[in-house]
C-alpha cells in the first residue's frame, strides 16, 4: 500500500525515492520531458513531484502497489497543484486498468486534495499506480495514498430518497419578482441564486402561492430555518451544494449536512450539481439527487450531456439524476469558453438529449440571462410548454426500444462514432411514445425498423405530422439538431 510518502532526492534516474520509477525513452531531436522534486514555498512540510510533459511522453512516473484485493473498493488520495488554470490541462491517473483523466482539478495556486473511489476489479495482489502529464504545462502532485474501504460500505448504497411524485421542470437563478413569469412559461419549479434564510422565507411563501416548488438553495445547516422551510408543502427540497467534487469539498461534509437537514424533516429531498460524472461514486451518499450540469454550446458536443447522464447512471440508479440544461452564454463568459447563448433548437436538442438518456428532471441555468434576450426566452418558453404537454408521459420510465436504427446519410456519427440519432421509447399500456433526437449539426436521413404489426403510421405530436410504417420501418430526416416526438398505438 501507499501511505503518504514524501519524495526527496534526485528525480532524475530511472528508480526515484518510495518506490517511484520513470521510463527515459531517449528521442533524438525531441525536447525531453521533465520530472523533478519541487517544493511549494508556503504549503505543507513534504515535497511534491513536478511533471512537465513533452513530445517523448515522458512526463510519467509510476509505483508497484501491493496487497491488492479484488472486487475491493478503494480510495485513492493525494494533493495535486497547478499553478494556474488552463482548461483541459489534467493528470492523468492509470490504476486498476482503469484511466482517470482529473479534471476535478481546478484550483490554482494552491494545494488541491483529490481524491477517487475505485473498484479494483480483477487486479491481481500487485497493481501499477501510474500518474501522467502529457502536457507541457507544470503540473505537481504529492502524499498519495491509497486505503481499502471498510466492508460496511462496499456496495452501500444512499437510504432511498422521497422522489417527486411528478417530473420537475425548473430554472436556476429565479427573482422573486420574475416568479409570476416563470410559473406562467410553464415551470413548476425553481432554485434561487440566493441562499439567505429571510430570502428563502420570502421565496417559499411566494413560490407556494403561484404553485411552484422551490428547491431551497442550503449550503450549511441553519436548524432554525431548515425546520420552518422543510415542513412547508411548496419545498421540493435543499440544494446543498454546486459542484462540489471541483473544490474537492469531502463528501463526509455534505453527507453529516444531509444527514441533520433529514433529521429536521425525515424524507426531505437534498440534491446537489456535479459536471464531473465520475465523482458521482464518491459523493453518491452525500444527497439524493445529483443535476448534472456539463455545459457543451458552443466547443463541445451536444453528447457531453447525454453522456455524462449515462456515467453517472453507473454509480446511482438514473431515478436520482436531473439534468441541468445550459441556457446562458455571451460577452462576459468568453474566458470560460460559453461566448454566446444556445440557440432554441440547441436547447431543445438538449432538453430532448437528456430525456432520451434517463434524466427524471430538468432545470435550466439560468433565468436572468436567458430572459433578457428576447429570441431564447421565447423559444425557451416554447420548450417549457412541450414539457407541460407531455407531463404524463415524463413520469414513464424509458424502455429499451427493439427497434433497429439504420443510417443512410453521408453524414452518420456523433462526437463518439455512435449513430447521430439517438431515441428512446415510453410505453404506457397500449399507447407507445417515441422520442428522436438528431445530436450532430447535419442532417441525418435513416431507417428506424422494427415497429409490430398493427403499427400503420405514427403521429408527430408538435408538428402534425405522420410518419408512414412499411414493412415495419420508417423512413426519415431530421435536420441539424432536430426532434421529433411520435405517438402510436398497436391499431392505428
Amino acid at each position: 500500500m501507499i501511505t503518504n510518502p514524501e519524495f526527496s532526492g534526485a528525480a532524475d534516474g530511472k528508480v526515484m525515492p518510495w518506490g517511484w520509477h520513470r521510463e527515459v525513452a531517449k528521442a533524438p531531436g525531441v525536447k525531453p520531458s521533465q520530472v523533478y522534486i519541487w517544493h511549494l514555498r508556503g504549503g505543507p512540510p513534504g515535497r511534491l513531484l513536478a511533471l512537465v510533459g513533452g513530445p517523448d511522453r515522458g512526463g510519467r512516473v509510476w509505483s508497484q502497489v501491493r496487497g491488492i484485493q479484488p472486487h475491493t473498493d478503494y480510495l485513492l488520495e493525494f494533493s495535486a497543484y497547478r499553478p494556474q488554470f488552463t482548461n483541459n490541462v489534467y493528470l492523468e491517473v492509470e490504476i486498476f486498468g482503469q484511466r482517470q483523466v482529473i479534471n476535478q482539478h481546478l484550483a490554482s495556486g494552491r494545494l488541491q486534495r483529490i481524491f477517487l473511489r475505485l473498484n479494483s476489479g480483477d487486479s491481481p495482489g500487485t497493481t501499477r499506480l501510474v500518474v501522467t502529464n502529457p502536457h507541457p504545462e507544470f503540473l505537481a502532485f504529492g502524499f498519495p495514498s491509497l486505503r481499502r474501504l471498510e466492508i460496511h460500505q462496499e456496495g452501500r448504497e444512499a437510504p432511498s430518497p422521497r422522489l417527486p411524485g411528478f417530473f420537475p421542470v425548473g430554472i436556476y437563478g429565479a427573482t422573486l419578482e420574475g416568479l409570476p413569469e416563470i410559473r406562467r412559461a410553464g415551470f413548476n419549479a425553481v432554485l434561487p441564486g440566493d441562499s439567505t434564510p429571510e430570502f428563502m422565507q420570502q421565496m417559499a411563501g411566494a413560490a407556494g402561492r403561484l404553485g411552484l416548488k422551490l428547491l431551497a438553495h442550503f449550503p450549511r445547516y441553519q436548524a432554525g430555518i431548515s425546520r420552518e422551510l422543510g415542513g412547508q408543502p411548496g419545498v421540493l427540497g435543499f440544494y446543498i451544494d454546486d459542484e462540489p467534487e471541483l473544490r474537492s469539498v469531502p463528501p463526509e461534509s455534505l453527507t453529516a449536512l444531509k444527514n441533520r437537514l433529514q433529521q429536521d424533516h425525515p424524507g426531505i429531498l437534498t440534491a446537489l450539481a456535479m459536471v464531473r460524472p465520475q465523482m458521482v461514486a464518491a459523493y453518491r451518499e452525500a444527497a439524493d439527487i445529483f443535476l448534472l450540469s456539463p455545459y457543451p454550446i458552443p466547443q463541445m458536443p451536444m453528447t457531453w450531456l447525454s453522456d455524462t447522464l449515462d456515467e453517472a447512471a453507473t454509480h446511482v440508479p438514473r431515478e436520482r439524476l436531473w439534468a441541468v440544461i445550459q441556457a446562458f452564454g455571451g460577452p462576459e463568459h468568453v474566458s470560460e469558453g460559453w461566448p454566446r447563448l444556445p440557440t432554441p433548437m440547441e436547447m431543445r436538442c438538449l432538453t430532448y438529449l437528456a430525456l432520451v438518456h434517463g434524466a427524471h428532471g430538468l432545470f435550466y441555468f439560468h433565468y436572468p440571462a436567458v430572459r433578457a434576450e428576447g429570441r431564447a426566452w421565447e423559444g425557451l418558453q416554447q420548450i417549457v410548454g412541450e414539457m407541460g404537454r407531455l407531463r404524463t408521459w415524463l413520469v414513464v420510465p424509458n424502455e429499451a426500444p427493439a427497434l433497429e436504427l439504420n443510417i443512410f446519410s453521408p453524414f452518420q456519427a456523433d462526437a463518439s462514432g455512435r449513430p447521430a440519432v439517438h431515441f428512446c421509447r415510453k410505453r404506457r399500456g397500449n399507447e407507445n411514445l417515441l422520442i428522436l433526437v438528431n445530436v450532430i449539426d447535419r442532417s441525418v436521413n435513416f431507417f428506424l425498423s422494427g415497429f409490430p404489426p398493427g403499427v400503420d403510421c405514427l403521429s408527430e405530436i408538435f408538428r402534425q405530422q405522420k410518419a408512414v410504417v412499411v414493412d415495419g420501418n420508417i423512413r426519415e430526416k431530421l435536420g441539424p439538431y432536430e426532434v421529433r416526438v411520435y405517438s402510436y398505438g398497436q391499431n392505428n
